[in-house]
């Protein structure tokens, strides 16, 4: 009886991964295509994303690898960048199974859409049915990156070149994902700090600091939950 059990437990991540999926095959083939114009081969860039897996600091690496920057110097930034998955874990700890091998799994396939994810849904979900919900979840996830990566290293550059519009519009697919996984954790009482972090936020962008406006409509919202609290 455990088998269909488990079965059912991982289609169901498999369909929560869903969102995730569709947001990140755009995005996995702009980072094909950008791995073939820095240089490398369908195989090398296809590798890099089934073995590292992670997003963001895969784009650093390309544009390091192009800059002509140290291997220790891109070590660095990498580490730097996945520094908050160290926050990650000890948020999502309580709700994963207990087996080291599942944890280290999780751990592979854990990114930041994956991890919004899983926070709005675990503390709700059954112990028993949280290990195949993990990994239905972070093999979707895994497998449209590398799917994607694939797509945009052997075809991606002739569909940049044919539809330059749809190449600009790929960029921006993992942002709008994150905002609506975000948007599913939000509470009533979360309401009306993340409203004044977004204005905020938007009203510095506006003025042309984009860097200071994520900083500090961060700190604006935080302010505002505190005070409300």
């Amino acid at each position: 009886m455990k088998n269909p059990v488990k079965a059912a437990d991982h289609l169901t991540g498999i369909r929560a991964a869903i969102p995730i999926m569709v947001g990140y095959l755009p995005v996995a083939v702009a980072f094909g295509v950008a791995g073939v114009a820095a240089g490398l081969t369908p195989w090398h860039i296809i590798m890099m994303s089934s073995l590292i897996f992670a997003g963001g600091s895969q784009f650093i690496l390309l544009a390091s690898m192009s800059a002509g920057a140290s291997w220790l110097w891109v070590a660095g930034i990498c580490i730097l960048v996945n520094a908050r998955h160290l926050l990650y874990g000890p948020l999502l700890t309580t709700w994963l199974p207990p087996a080291l091998r599942s944890r280290l799994i999780f751990a592979f396939v854990l990114t930041d859409e994956v991890f919004a994810t899983s926070l709005s849904s675990l503390k709700t979900m059954p112990p028993e049915k949280r290990i195949g919900w993990l990994r239905g979840l972070g093999v979707g996830a895994y497998c449209s990156w590398v799917l994607g990566t694939t797509l945009g290293a052997l075809t991606g550059e002739h569909l940049e070149h044919t539809s330059p519009l749809l190449a600009q519009a790929m960029k921006f697919s993992l942002p709008a994902l994150f905002v609506a996984l975000a948007w599913q954790c939000v509470t009533r009482k979360l309401k009306w700090p993340l409203t004044v972090s977004a204005l905020v936020a938007a009203g510095l962008a506006l003025a042309g600091h984009g860097g200071l406006a994520i900083v500090v409509g961060g700190f604006a919202g935080t302010f505002c939950y505190w005070r409300i609290k």
